[in-house]
């Protein structure tokens, strides 16, 4: 029984951990809500991030695409060598309808390679 319960544990999915963040952006103009990528400790690709887009912004649309941005690795990670370089990755740019000024939200799911799961949800002040 226990070597049951242990088993489905281990098959049930990783519930996916939830950021909030706050930005600014300048009306009509990309911001660049984030940078998702998944590496080794020689900067190469662990394999694909995926994002998907969980709430669309109201008044303002989100790309999703693959890109070579600089990721941001805390300084005690084995991998903060790669800040340094671009790697490959998922950008998320929020972009607001030309003349709006006001608050916008979206969220989004990240996937990583290894199977870990994060939503993140913007409020963004356009101004």
């Amino acid at each position: 029984m226990r070597i049951a319960i242990i088993a489905m544990s281990l098959l049930m999915p990783v519930a996916a951990q939830a950021q909030y963040g706050t930005a600014v952006a300048v009306s009509g103009r990309p911001l660049k809500l984030n940078f998702s990528t998944s590496t080794n400790p020689d900067c190469s690709a662990l394999g694909e991030t995926v994002v998907r887009l969980t709430q669309a912004p109201a008044h303002g649309r989100v790309i999703i695409s693959r890109a070579r941005d600089f990721p941001t690795y805390p300084r005690q990670n084995l991998r903060s060598a790669c800040n340094a370089r671009r790697v490959a990755g998922t950008r998320t740019v929020y972009v607001s309808e030309r003349g709006f000024v006001g608050y916008d939200s979206a969220a989004i799911e990240i996937i990583f390679p290894s199977g870990n799961a994060m939503r993140r949800s913007y409020t963004i002040n356009v101004r």
